[in-house]
C-alpha cells in the first residue's frame, strides 16, 4: 500500500512512501502498522505481486535459513508445496543450491510443483511420502521437512529424517490440540522447531522488519 500518515516518532517513512507490511487487518481499506515491521515495496513488483510477499517468504526463510540453515546440497521436503509458503520455500532453497522434494494434492498441483523445480513430487493425502523418500535417498532420509500436514504425517515425517535432520512444523492444529508425540525419532540428533510467526512480530519486530527489508532488496535485485 502507500503510506497515509505517521506517527511523531517514526522517521524512516513518510507519507507517500510505497511500501510492502506485515499488517493485521490488511484487507481493510487502511490499516497501522508498526514501523519496523514495513519494508520498501520493490520497484519492480506491482502492489498486488507484493503484497504477496511478507507472510510466506519471511515464514520460509526464517524456517530455511534461520532454523534449518539449510546448505548447499541438503535435501528438503516441502509439505503442501503448491501454497504460498511452499513456494517460496521452493525458490530459497533452489537459491541455496538445496534439491527439493515435495508433496501436493492433486495432480493440478503437482505438475506445477514440478515446473518450479521439485525433483520428486509425492502425494500430499497420502503417508507413502515417507517410504518414497526413503526410497528416493537409498534409505538415507533426507536432511529437512518443512511441514504442513498434521497427525501420523508428522511421525512418518520424523522417521524419515537424517541424522541431524531439522522437523520445521508450521502447522498448528497438532501443537494447539496438545497432541503427544513421542520423542525416539530425537536419538538421531533430530532438531524439532516449532514456527508461528505471530509470535514473533510482536517480540521481535525489529529484527523481522530488517528480515523482510533484506527479502524486498532480493527481489528488486532479482
Amino acid at each position: 500500500g502507500v503510506i497515509t500518515r505517521c506517527g511523531a516518532n517514526v522517521t524512516k517513512w513518510v507519507p507517500g512512501d510505497e511500501v510492502m507490511a506485515v499488517a493485521p487487518g490488511s484487507f481493510a481499506t487502511h490499516v497501522c502498522v508498526d514501523s519496523n515491521l514495513v519494508a520498501r515495496k520493490p520497484v519492480n513488483l506491482t502492489h498486488q505481486q507484493a503484497a504477496a510477499i511478507p507472510i510466506a517468504f519471511l515464514t520460509a526463510a526464517h524456517a530455511l535459513e534461520d532454523c534449518a540453515r539449510m546448505r548447499e546440497g541438503e535435501t528438503l521436503l516441502v509439505h503442501a508445496a503448491s501454497g504460498g509458503v511452499g513456494l517460496a520455500a521452493m525458490q530459497i532453497a533452489k537459491l541455496s543450491g538445496v534439491r527439493v522434494f515435495a508433496t501436493a494434492g492433486n495432480d493440478e498441483k503437482r505438475e506445477h510443483v514440478k515446473e518450479c523445480g521439485a525433483e520428486l513430487i509425492m502425494d500430499s493425502r497420502s503417508l507413502k511420502f515417507a517410504d518414497e523418500v526413503m526410497l528416493a535417498t537409498n534409505g538415507d532420509g533426507i536432511d529437512a521437512i518443512l511441514n504442513s500436514l498434521p497427525g501420523e504425517a508428522i511421525r512418518r515425517g520424523l522417521a524419515s529424517l537424517k541424522i541431524g535432520g531439522r522437523f520445521l512444523e508450521i502447522g498448528k492444529r497438532d501443537i494447539y490440540g496438545d497432541h503427544p508425540l513421542g520423542m525416539y525419532p530425537l536419538r538421531n540428533n533430530i532438531a524439532f522447531f516449532a514456527i508461528d510467526l505471530d509470535q514473533l512480530f510482536k517480540t521481535q519486530p525489529v529484527e523481522m522488519g530488517r528480515k523482510l527489508q533484506a527479502i524486498g532488496e532480493r527481489f528488486e535485485s532479482g
